[in-house]
């Protein structure tokens, strides 16, 4: 779990647009979305972990137990979501308006492998970690 642990940028995107489109964001989030380079920070405190995301434009974070669930605000849009740790693997389930996403979080070759599944739809976003 440690090994999630820190500050990573993102430095690769694919497929992100029509991820966003298909999950159904609306078009003035997507744009921000195409433009912005965020800062993933993942800690711990306490008993819970905290995913913090930091773009130039907004700020979001999630503090959370793994494999309990918890309400988030992302986008505009709210979620039900559960995190739990798979193997060397953080899968998230996010449940909203009868939809769901889920989204893995892999360390790979020392990075952040992030992949976000959306019935046929899939993004993946690399990021790098960042000095500390």
């Amino acid at each position: 779990m440690e090994a999630f642990f820190g500050n990573w940028k993102l430095v690769g995107s694919e497929n992100f647009e029509e991820y966003m489109r298909a999950i159904g964001w609306a078009e003035e989030v997507i744009q921000i979305g195409n433009v912005v380079t965020p800062v993933l920070s993942i800690y711990q405190d306490g008993e819970k972990l905290v995913m913090k995301l930091k773009t130039s434009l907004f700020s979001s974070e999630k503090s959370f137990v793994l494999g309990e669930e918890f309400d988030e605000n992302f986008a505009g849009q709210k979620y039900r979501s559960v995190i739990n740790l798979d193997g060397d693997k953080l899968v998230q389930t996010q449940k909203w308006d009868g939809k769901t996403t889920i989204q893995t979080h892999k360390i790979q070759d020392g990075k952040i492998i992030l992949t976000l599944s959306y019935n046929d739809t899939v993004a993946v976003r690399t990021h790098e970690k960042m000095a500390d």
